[in-house]
């Protein structure tokens, strides 16, 4: 989402300018910085190849499957086919991780018959991810039946895999007033396989995107609560949503790596015996 000009490649190359590990790209037939689902092997290669040559990878796949938790069986075992699709694409390009949205948010009374539809969904799909070594993360994401961290970990809870984790969205449960950062990371934390790092303030109609020192989420403290965390983090910079409002990502994601950096190396330090 960060570079919605360029294409997989175009995006790698910011990555490397911005000094970072690599990217996480969408899975979108329409979206250029994408990887399609029709993609042959030779262009997941290609993009692949030249991540190698950059010294990155490609770490996630961003799935926008939606129907995991449909009563309608055709359209739950398109939901399977797609996310499957989505486990093989990240498999060839090298990514461990494949974001899952958790269906959509329902009643209280259709809650639970929804819940375990998207667990059995998920359990079957992790019967195919697991061997290839894939994640798939449900995101703590708005419109889903993961609005807050604990139906999140119990949709997780309820699937029942080692290859089915949390994707956790700080800003997003902060969006949806669901729990703040200790108790989120509390509910989530043996799940968590993957973190997005995005910030924003109340604006008119929504919201307005901003660094992450700047918004309603205390990035300094909450990264801190996740000390001893070593999985995936994605910033989640969201220029093709905000193009408006926000600058090319190669000139200000620098300021949101080094508040990263800064706290994981004060982590570090504290961790640190003193020297004798």
């Amino acid at each position: 989402m960060a570079t919605p000009d360029a294409d997989a490649i175009g995006c790698l190359r910011v990555a490397d300018q911005l000094e970072l590990d690599g990217i996480e790209l969408i899975i979108d037939d329409d979206y250029p910085c994408a990887v399609r689902t029709s993609a042959s092997t030779a262009q997941v290669g290609e993009i692949a190849g030249a991540a190698g040559d950059l010294g990155l990878r490609v770490a996630a796949l961003c799935s926008y499957t939606r129907d995991i938790d449909v009563a309608s069986e055709q359209h739950r075992r398109r939901a399977v086919d797609e996310l499957r699709r989505a486990t093989d694409l990240a498999a060839e390009i090298g990514a461990r991780h494949v974001r899952v949205l958790a269906g959509r948010d329902r009643p209280n009374d259709e809650r639970a018959d929804a819940m375990a539809r998207a667990a059995a969904t998920l359990t079957e799909v992790a019967g195919y991810a697991r061997p290839a070594g894939i994640n798939l993360n449900v995101e703590n994401h708005m419109d889903t039946l993961a609005t807050t961290a604990a139906a999140t970990r119990e949709l997780v809870a309820a699937a029942a895999s080692p290859a089915v984790g949390v994707l956790y969205d700080q800003a997003n449960l902060a969006i949806m007033r669901a729990e703040d950062p200790a108790t989120a990371v509390q509910l989530q934390e043996p799940f968590i396989r993957h973190v997005h790092l995005k910030n924003f303030l109340p604006a008119e109609g929504g919201r307005r995107p901003v660094g992450l020192d700047a918004g309603k989420v205390d990035w300094n403290s909450t990264l801190r609560l996740l000390d001893g965390y070593t999985g995936t983090m994605t910033f989640e910079y969201e220029r093709r949503w905000f193009r408006d409002q926000l600058p090319p990502v190669e000139t200000v994601l620098h300021e949101d790596r080094d508040l990263v950096l800064s706290v994981a190396a004060e982590l570090e330090r504290a961790a640190s015996p003193l020297d004798q």
